[in-house]
């Protein structure tokens, strides 16, 4: 369909709505507002809004045409939540910013808070013109305006200029990201996920599809849920599912698996916590360190493939006991001295330690050497020493526990 069949129809064009979930309240908190053309079938107009070619004119003029009416149906509706709409970043900076304020304070009049709007950005829509949108975006939020921004699509995202843009909410689109790998869209998302805690921006993830999904966003911090899983778009705010029965459900679920791996890991934790105090009270720890570790290896030997001991300020005070192949264990001296505060969370981990004299279990994390994928045990010790234990791949995978 060509653009031009949407201006010449622009009477065929109308608003749907699909609603919009709260983590907190696991009911709908909010409609997002989407554009569709009633011609002989439905059709969206995402090809629309997307087309580069499209003037900033035209996309106004169907803008503000679906917005006009979504805006009657929430009067007519008497809906009291959140109102998501779409604008395209340059239409919306070529536009008056008057010109939206009016349409928005028309309808304030009647009832609808401008508290309510959120105007949503396509992230990789406005490259180039981050300092005009800057201003633009403040100046409606003084109104009590929010702002989201779809952060990730295809194309690497810049985290400052989305740190600099300061949304209220961050969006994910599942439907943009399923063609990066499982691992590089974790990364990215943490990234988000970074800067959405720094900037006190809520995360809504959209185009769910399944509960797999669901979960992942439940898991990464995720405040608003919407998808096709949870309701589809529909002609009218009363047809919309208020109360989402899987997103109830499933969040039951999600919430008895993870307290079940958490507890898991725990009991794991306080497992090799006791391996760990045994082995050391069997052999007290002498003024040679080395062989302090070359002797409890033997009681630790079945899950671990690396252990030293550090002070307090992270200065190594032995050799690395680096486990070779099988049983085999080698004292590797060249490590010693070295410093290891620069690493996340080993000062933090230490005054941990201090403070409730019980060992830590790090996350998971890539080991810069070996490569695979560890965690490391650490235990106070006396004389202000901290030992540090590497847990095998092997191990974590013999036990599902701690692995996540």
């Amino acid at each position: 369909m060509d653009p031009l069949d949407v201006i010449s129809n622009l009477d065929k064009v109308i608003p749907y709505f699909q609603p919009i979930y709260g983590a907190d309240t696991q009911n709908c908190i909010g409609i997002e507002v989407v554009g569709r053309m009633n011609l002989e079938t439905l059709h969206s107009l995402e090809f629309f809004f997307a087309n580069d070619l499209v003037p900033d004119d035209y996309l106004l003029e169907v803008d503000n045409h679906i917005l006009i009416q979504a805006l009657d149906e929430v009067l007519r509706t008497k809906f009291d939540g959140g109102i998501f709409i779409n604008r395209h970043p340059s239409a919306l900076l070529s536009d008056d910013p008057e010109n939206l304020l009016t349409i928005l304070q028309s309808y304030e009049e009647k009832g609808i808070k401008l508290s309510k709007v959120v105007i949503i950005l396509q992230h990789q829509l406005f490259y180039g013109f981050e300092k005009e949108l800057k201003n633009l975006i403040t100046y409606y939020q003084t109104y009590g305006i929010k702002f989201a921004i779809n952060s990730v699509n295809d194309k690497l995202i810049n985290l400052e200029k989305l740190r600099h843009l300061s949304p209220d909410i961050i969006k994910i689109d599942f439907k943009m990201v399923q063609q990066l790998h499982t691992a590089s869209f974790q990364d990215l998302l943490n990234s988000v996920i970074y800067v959405a805690r720094k900037i006190g921006a809520s995360m809504y993830y959209d185009g769910i599809i399944d509960s797999i999904q669901l979960r992942n966003a439940w898991k990464n911090g995720g405040r608003f849920y919407q998808g096709a899983y949870l309701c589809k778009p529909q002609a009218s705010i009363t047809k919309a599912n208020y109360e989402c029965e899987p997103l109830k459900n499933d969040i039951v679920k999600f919430i008895r698996g993870e307290k079940s791996k958490l507890i898991a890991l725990r009991d794991m934790t306080n497992l090799i916590q006791l391996r760990v105090e045994s082995a050391i009270n069997k052999y007290k720890l002498g003024e040679d360190i080395n062989s302090f570790l070359l002797s409890i290896s033997s009681e630790l030997n079945s899950f671990c493939f690396r252990m030293y001991i550090c002070d307090e300020d992270g200065f190594q005070q032995s050799a690395n006991l680096f486990k070779l192949y099988g049983e085999q264990w080698e004292l590797q001296h060249q490590y010693k001295g070295r410093n290891w505060s620069w690493r996340p969370y080993f000062l933090e981990t230490v005054l941990k330690m201090q403070s409730n004299d019980q060992g830590q279990l790090s996350d998971m994390y890539r080991d810069i050497e070996t490569g695979e994928k560890i965690r490391t045990f650490s235990y106070p010790m006396s004389n202000g020493n901290y030992l540090y234990i590497d847990l095998s791949y092997d191990f974590l995978f013999k036990h599902n526990e701690l692995l996540f």
